[in-house]
């Protein structure tokens, strides 16, 4: 059956009339029938019809509202974690965790919840909003079960989740499923140049953890516990994390990290890429002894090794291109073969610049400092040599600038500074420039300079950690705890690294970061419509529908299908598919 409006002309006025037909079969052909006249439209037809379509819901199931009865009641995050939850899904970590670990127990919240908490940190690192209010925030599917309804007090929802940290981190799980990540990078890229840095995270709360100790804190305050975090990183992907006491010297985490990786990852010959930290001569003849190989930079300053290297002259150098990323031309210089090793030259003009404003903008200052502290010294506060050259030294123990001045305080009431030329001059030689050093001969010059700049992706990937971990400064009690926070915090760096590579590979020009506040503004919004609970999806943009492509999310559903009756009625009703 179905409506038709009838015009009909009378006395020379024209009525609207509502008819309802329907087609019948008479003599072999299809006529039209009356059903009913359902009234004029042209005056108050349109209002009596509504309420007879209101009179007749209880007689279907389609979903017959009014506008006013129609309630939207929360809106949810959602593309931001679906694309997380994507991207988890195809680095199989879904599975592999539910393998590995096993069946969660008691009241630990399993693969799901280790999700939430990877989720958390990807998309919320440094808001201030506690996980317990995040959780609410966003939708995803998996959370809407009967197991996900969490409870009201904020320490029974704590420890559920510090029960499904210790499911995931028990035995040797966390150590199983980075070989599973490890493998998984393998088909990607193969595991031939290994990227390794170390740096420590801050420890406050408790005292029981044997691995938290006094150590070298580089955020500048003392008196505070720390770990030392060893980070792996496979062409910008994090593959494993490594936990030492926080007083352990960096250099003596390499070889053990060394030979951890080639067991771990099942690899052969790897070459190390790693900063001047981690070098001593001991560790270079152990990687060269195992013939696996490195490339490291060698120190600028008081090194017999390197000195003779930066006295060469520019005109030596040759051009060498960083490719596609917008920076400018390095110069490089390649000099003979020492001991079997290479040794390159590189200078950066641009880096060369910004050093020389800097040392001005600093001897400037000194300048200013010293002048105002000979100025008291002829006034006579202070007067004693002992307190005029701690006076002077405390001056220029900023920003190591001794290199750049002499003092004398020969007598009482006498101070005169003047520049020091020969470091000055030396400064200016170095500017810009830094040494790389590798066993690597099948590298071009240009290829072994790159593969130790893009060391700078595992000291991003630093920055990034600690912004995921907040694990500056870590509260956790127990080692198992504070081990299952960091490889949780890793494995949110491992999405975030992942999702830069499909953005590169899909010729989007966006970060990570920007990509993930963008897909936030993908909501559910959760609508109460007559007697249904209907979740509908905003629809992305053209910027949000290229992003969610790269992550092969190509259509998002206009109503999610966990839609339910949110009561019974009479004559029954059913969710809308």
């Amino acid at each position: 059956m179905y409506g038709r409006l009838v015009k009909i002309k009378n006395k020379g006025r024209e009525f609207v009339y509502l008819r309802l037909l329907e087609k019948i079969k008479e003599n072999g052909r299809w006529k039209e029938r009356v059903v009913a006249n359902l009234g004029r439209q042209d005056i108050k037809g349109r209002e009596t019809l509504g309420e007879l379509l209101k009179s007749l819901r209880r007689f279907t199931d389609e979903v017959l509202v009014s506008p006013e009865e129609i309630e939207s009641r929360r809106a949810k995050d959602y593309g931001a974690v679906l694309v997380g939850q994507k991207l988890w899904q195809e680095i199989g970590l879904d599975r592999r965790i539910r393998e590995i670990c096993g069946e969660p127990k008691g009241i630990s919240l399993g693969e799901p919840g280790v999700l939430a908490m990877v989720l958390n940190r990807l998309t919320s690192p440094k808001s201030k909003l506690a996980f317990y209010d995040w959780m609410p925030t966003v939708y995803l599917p998996d959370w809407q079960t009967k197991k996900f309804d969490l409870p009201d007090e904020p320490d029974v929802f704590a420890d559920r989740f510090y029960q499904t940290m210790d499911w995931l981190i028990a035995g040797k799980n966390k150590e199983k499923i980075e070989e599973h990540v490890g493998s998984w990078a393998q088909t990607l890229f193969p595991v031939e140049v290994v990227f390794y840095d170390i740096s420590n995270i801050q420890f406050e709360g408790w005292q029981e953890l044997k691995q938290a100790r006094h150590g070298y804190i580089r955020l500048g305050r003392k008196n505070h516990k720390q770990i030392l975090l060893g980070l792996i990183m496979v062409e910008g992907l994090p593959v494993a994390s490594h936990i030492f006491r926080g007083n352990r010297a960096e250099k003596t985490t390499l070889l053990w990290v060394k030979d951890k990786i080639k067991k771990q990852f099942n690899v052969g010959r790897i070459v190390f890429v790693c900063d001047r930290g981690m070098i001593s001569e001991a560790n270079l003849k152990e990687i060269e002894s195992q013939q696996d190989g490195y490339i490291v930079a060698i120190k600028r300053r008081r090194c017999e090794e390197g000195d003779p290297l930066l006295e060469k002259s520019l005109d030596s150098f040759t051009p060498i291109r960083v490719p596609e990323d917008g920076e400018p031309d390095l110069l490089a210089w390649e000099a003979p073969l020492y001991e079997g090793k290479r040794r390159i030259v590189v200078y950066n003009p641009i880096k060369a610049e910004e050093e020389k404003n800097k040392r001005q903008e600093i001897i400037r200052k000194l300048e200013i400092d010293l002048e105002d502290l000979k100025a008291k010294v002829q006034a006579g506060k202070p007067k004693k040599v002992q307190a005029i050259t701690t006076a002077a030294e405390r001056i220029l123990s900023r920003w190591h600038a001794k290199r750049y001045f002499r003092y004398t305080s020969n007598a009482e009431g006498h101070f005169e500074f003047t520049p020091n030329e020969e470091s000055r001059a030396l400064e200016e030689k170095l500017g810009g420039k830094f040494i790389v050093k590798t066993t690597e001969t099948n590298l071009s010059t240009k290829e072994a300079v790159f593969k130790y700049k893009d060391l700078m992706e595992i000291e991003h990937g630093f920055r990034d950690l600690k912004d995921f971990i907040r694990v500056a400064p870590v509260f956790h009690r127990r080692y198992r705890r504070v081990k299952a926070h960091v490889f949780i915090c890793v494995l949110a760096l491992l999405l975030e690294r992942y999702l830069e590579e499909k953005l590169k590979k899909a010729g989007l020009e966006l970060s990570a970061k920007k990509a993930i506040e963008k897909l936030k503004t993908i909501k559910v919004v959760e609508n109460r419509v007559g007697n249904l609970d209907l979740k509908y999806v905003t629809p992305p943009n053209i910027e949000l529908a290229k992003i969610l492509a790269a992550c092969d999310i190509f259509k998002l559903p206009k109503i999610l299908s966990d839609s339910r009756l949110s009561q019974k009625r009479n004559g029954g009703s059913k969710p809308a598919k």
